[in-house]
C-alpha cells in the first residue's frame, strides 16, 4: 500500500556547522525584519588605499566591522540582550565576523569576535582579525573548537536541545563558566557575514536565535555601478548591506539612525 516518497541516496556526513544550522531554527515563524543600503564606496576604497600606502593591511571588511560598531554605539539600544521580557544595556560594542574553515572543510564556519570594537583603531582591527582568522583556518579555533568538538559527537536530534541550554544559562540566567567550552558573550553585540567574498552582490542572513544578537549584517561585494549624481549619471563603486533585524527591539524608525549613521561612516571614514 505505501512505498518510498523520495528516494534517497544517503546521509551526507554533516559538519559542526551544518548540525548547528540544523539544530537552530526550527521554523520561519520569528521577528525578523529585513532591509538594504547601497553606499558609495569611494571615500572608503580611498582610505583603505592610504592605509596601505603607510604600511597598514587594513580590507574593506575591517572598515565595515569599525563603521558598523560606531553606528551601533549612535544607535544604542541596538547593544542590548533581550532577557525575560526586558532589554539589557551591553558596556562594549563587540563585534562577530564569522570566517570559513580549511579548504578541506569548505562546509564549516567560525568566527572571530573582535571586542570593544567601536574603540579600536582600523589597524587594530585588521591585525586582531588576520589572526583570530589564520589559527581558523589552520584549523586551530581555540575559542569554539571544543565546543564545535562536542557537536560532533552528538546526535542531530540533541544539538538544539543542547544549543537552548546554553543560550538559556549564558544569557537568560546570565552565567558563565570554563566549563562551557566557550567564550564569554560567543558572539557580541552584532554578527557580520561577508557573501561578497562568495561574489554575491547583496544578500540576507538569518538572525541565530541563541546568539542574542539583535542585527546580522551581510556584506556585499563592491561593484561598480551607475548612480546618478548633481542629475548626472557617473559610474561610482557602489556597497550594498543585506540587514535583519529583530523587531522586537528595534523598528524601522529605529533602524533608520543606524543606517545613517552607517552611512556617514562609511562615505566619510576621516
Amino acid at each position: 500500500m505505501f512505498s518510498k516518497n523520495v528516494e534517497y541516496s544517503g546521509a551526507p556526513q554533516l559538519s559542526s556547522w551544518r548540525k548547528i544550522a540544523i539544530g537552530t531554527w526550527k521554523s520561519c515563524g520569528d521577528p525578523s525584519a529585513y532591509g538594504t543600503l547601497e553606499v558609495d564606496a569611494t571615500a572608503l576604497l580611498e582610505k583603505i588605499k592610504r592605509e596601505k600606502e603607510a604600511g597598514n593591511k587594513v580590507t574593506p571588511t575591517v572598515a565595515i566591522a569599525k563603521a558598523i560598531a560606531l553606528s551601533i554605539r549612535e544607535y544604542p539600544i541596538l547593544n542590548t540582550v533581550l532577557r525575560w521580557g526586558k532589554l539589557y544595556q551591553r558596556k562594549s560594542v563587540d563585534v562577530f565576523l564569522q570566517v570559513s574553515e580549511t579548504e578541506s572543510r569548505k562546509d564549516d564556519l567560525s568566527g572571530v569576535l573582535v571586542r570593544d570594537c567601536d574603540q579600536k583603531s582600523l589597524t587594530e582591527i585588521a591585525k586582531e582579525i588576520r589572526e583570530s582568522a589564520g589559527l581558523v583556518k589552520k584549523g586551530d579555533d581555540v575559542q569554539y573548537k571544543k565546543m564545535k568538538s562536542i557537536i560532533n559527537l552528538l546526535p542531530g536530534f540533541l544539538v538544539r536541545p543542547l544549543l537552548n541550554l546554553m543560550a538559556f544559562l549564558m544569557y537568560d540566567l546570565n552565567l558563565w563558566s570554563p566549563l562551557f567550552n566557550s567564550p564569554r558573550d560567543s558572539f557580541g553585540s552584532v554578527m557580520v557575514t561577508s557573501v561578497g567574498m562568495m561574489g554575491i552582490d547583496n544578500g540576507f542572513a538569518p538572525l541565530v536565535p541563541y546568539s542574542r544578537c539583535p542585527a546580522l549584517v551581510a556584506v556585499g561585494e563592491i561593484k561598480q555601478r551607475p548612480v546618478v549624481i548633481d542629475n548626472q549619471i557617473t559610474i561610482r563603486p557602489m556597497l550594498t548591506l543585506g540587514i535583519t533585524l529583530d523587531h522586537r527591539q528595534v523598528d524601522g524608525k529605529g533602524a533608520s539612525y543606524m543606517l545613517k549613521a552607517f552611512r556617514k561612516f562609511i562615505e566619510n571614514p576621516q
